[in-house]
């Protein structure tokens, strides 16, 4: 069996395999709306909490790994024009949504939330280590969130129809990338205004 028709035979999988919660819980789950306030309640618990001077590092970050993911993965469909599986397959089921783009791989809200996920869990790791009080044991559960958050959009998209598990997982890895270096370069911002400010104390 190929690569792709095993691509294929798990979509349908997927895709066939539904009911009332996960339609509506997947549907929610996709949509951009329902990304800010995750990210909303990310920052007042995260950031707000435990660095309360860098929201503006974090902010950045976020608005970074958005425009990297986003970019990288449409330039990719385009590079690759492999067509969804709604243009490709008959019978796909299409929940409150539509075809969209002609080429799905790889999936830009996989890429997108893989991105977000990893920089918010190395940032908030970070965060954790440069405080000095103890720390109840769930704060590892944050990491966990996150990226059980990230999960369950990236199944959303063959679900509703929109991608196949290959386009998913693919999109997954990059984003993972993307917000692996997006951590390094805020990393580095924060480390030149670290040092511009010792600077002006010294001076």
């Amino acid at each position: 069996m190929s690569l792709n028709q095993l691509d294929t035979d798990l979509f349908l999988w997927i895709n066939q395999h539904h009911c009332t919660f996960a339609d509506w819980t997947l549907w929610v789950a996709s949509q951009s709306w329902s990304w800010a306030a995750v990210l909303v309640v990310a920052i007042i618990f995260t950031t707000l909490r435990h660095e309360p001077r860098r929201w503006w590092v974090v902010l950045i970050g976020i608005a970074l790994c958005f425009l990297l993911a986003d970019r990288t993965s449409v330039f990719i469909k385009y590079l690759v024009c492999r067509p969804r599986p709604c243009y490709a397959l008959e019978g796909v089921r299409m929940y409150r949504t539509s075809c969209g783009g002609e080429y799905g791989f790889v999936s830009s809200h996989a890429a997108n939330v893989f991105s977000l996920a990893m920089f918010l869990a190395l940032r908030y790791r970070k965060s954790l280590s440069h405080t000095s009080r103890p720390q109840p044991r769930y704060t590892c559960l944050f990491p966990l969130l996150i990226f059980l958050w990230a999960m369950i959009v990236c199944y959303s998209r063959p679900y509703l129809g929109k991608h196949y598990p290959g386009d998913v997982i693919c999109g997954g890895l990059l984003g993972l990338a993307i917000g692996l270096c997006v951590y390094y370069i805020m990393q580095l911002i924060d480390y030149i205004f670290h040092y511009i400010k010792n600077a002006k104390k010294v001076a």
